[in-house]
Parts: structure tokens; sequence; C-alpha cells
């Protein structure tokens, strides 16, 4: 069994290929924005046609091919439809270091479903064996984000550099941030 960790990496400007032009395609293109994105595939969703920033490569692909077309990715998208094709990207991707997610598995990484708002991001993941859990669980956590995270976050964030300069306990500067979180009448206000 993997052991798949949770952790946030820096997208931008970083090469991601998809194989597949599909609505699986789509959606990791969609997922990926702010990078280098390019989608390969011998037909694409007008959802693709239409997404700013991605660069589209209409073309057959061979298991031949894979080497050459993920050059210099970060990440490679197996999203083909073909279970055998997807295979030998997510192999090929494995064998030169390339992060892989494959939607037949085989998959290095796994894409989580996430929530964005107001700077706050919250992935959530079943280790890929329930995809449409794992949105299920994102639709009702979504519903329960007031504004009032977003502001504490930005209160915490000028708080936290507040009293770095004058607080050299790095234990107590956590106890301050959190009496200010867990005060009723802060929450009171930012409402």
């Amino acid at each position: 069994m993997a052991d798949y960790q949770p952790l946030f990496i820096d997208f931008s400007g970083r090469a991601v290929v998809i194989f597949g032009g599909g609505a699986v395609g789509e959606r990791k293109a969609a997922y990926f924005t702010g990078s280098r994105v390019t989608v390969i595939s011998r037909s694409f969703t007008s959802g693709l046609e239409e997404m700013p920033g991605v660069r589209l490569i209409r073309r057959d692909v061979k298991a031949e091919d894979v080497p050459g077309l993920i050059e210099g990715a970060f990440l490679a998208v197996a999203a083909t439809g073909d279970p055998e094709l997807d295979r030998e990207i997510a192999r090929v991707a494995g064998n030169k270091g390339i992060l892989i997610n494959s939607a037949g598995g085989d998959s290095s990484v796994i894409l989580p479903s996430k929530i964005k708002k107001d700077g706050i991001t919250i992935a959530i993941s079943t280790g890929g064996r329930s995809p449409a859990m794992a949105r299920f669980i994102r639709e009702h956590i979504e519903e329960s984000l007031g504004s009032e995270l977003a502001d504490m976050v930005r209160l915490q964030e000028e708080l936290r550099q507040a009293i770095k300069k004058s607080v050299k306990s790095q234990n107590e500067r956590e106890r301050l941030l959190w009496n200010v979180m867990e005060d009723p009448s802060v929450w009171k206000a930012l409402n």
C-alpha cells in the first residue's frame, strides 16, 4: 500500500504534461492553473480549447513517443482512456524521475479534491480509493467556510509579523496567537 503524504508544492511556471483531452484531462488542466500546462491528445473538450494559458498539441500518442513528449516535465498526467498507454506513460515518467498522476492507478501523486477560498486551501483525499467521496466531503466542508475564516487568517498574519519583533520565544508567540483564535469576542468582531 502506498504511503501518500499531503504536501503543498509551488507549481508556478512548472511544466505539466497531460496526456488525454477528454473530461478528465480538462479537470487536471484546470487543477494546474498557473503552471505551464501542455495537453496532448487527438481531440479536446471545448473546455480545454477555451482554457486560457493551456498549450494544446493535437496528435495521436504512441508508447514510443512518450519519452520525448515528457522531457522537461515536472509532472505528467496519464488520462488517455487507454489503460495500456497510461501504464506506459507512468512507467516512463517514473524512470525519468518525473512525478506521475494516472487515471488508471500507478500514480506517485494523487490530486486531492481541494477548496481554495480567500487565501485558505484545504485538500481532501481518500488515497485514490474514492474520488467521489473526496468531492462529497469537499462540498460539505465548503458550505461551512465563512468569510470570517479569511479575516482571521489576515489578522493572524499581521499579529504574527508584529509579535515576531517583540516576543523572542516561539512557544510564547504561538500561545498568544492561539489566545486570539480562541477568543469569542475576536470572532464576533470579525463577523
